[in-house]
């Protein structure tokens, strides 16, 4: 159940504590806690820029989400830079690591400007990368699907929201 004010407009305009920096973080950190908390399997999610820095995590201990927000970006990077059958680099929509103890899940979240105080951020934007952490028995599909409608819940925080086209190519 969506019990927090900033967040029961998702799907339409943004919503009004949205308007500064400040509101866009804490709307966005109020949605990645409850999607950790309510997606069955999910332990722990990272939202973090594209060149490794954590912006945004789940409770999670901050020098371990620094470590995952290196390793995760490097990870997104290596997968969009392999040629496909189309030998074309294409991102890629999900990346899925399975270990024996966890499951990690990594998908591109589109482009915010909410951080404003990111090192780097000279565009006035940051791109973005959603890492989750999932029990090992966690069903991949459900764990899928579901961070899938979390960046649908991030699009009023977005400047670029992630797009895909009919074909499933993302865009």
């Amino acid at each position: 159940m969506n019990t927090h004010p900033a967040t029961s407009n998702v799907t339409g305009d943004a919503p009004a504590s949205a308007t500064t920096t400040s509101g866009q973080r804490d709307g966005m950190a109020w949605l990645l806690r409850q999607f950790a908390a309510e997606t069955p399997g999910v332990t722990h999610a990272v939202l973090i820029s594209r060149d490794g820095l954590r912006l945004l995590d789940s409770d999670v201990d901050k020098d371990w989400a620094d470590e995952l927000s290196a390793a995760f970006s490097g990870v997104a990077s290596l997968a969009a830079n392999i040629t496909g059958p189309s030998h074309k680099k294409r991102p890629a929509r999900q990346v899925i690591i399975e270990r024996d103890d966890c499951l990690f899940f990594v998908q591109s979240a589109g482009r915010s400007a909410a951080f404003d105080n990111h090192p780097g951020n000279d565009r006035g934007e940051v791109d973005t990368i959603l890492a989750v952490i999932a029990t090992r028995d966690a069903d991949a599909g459900t764990v899928g699907f579901e961070m899938g409608r979390l960046v649908q819940k991030f699009a009023p925080y977005m400047l670029i929201s992630v797009r895909v086209s009919t074909d499933g190519e993302v865009r």
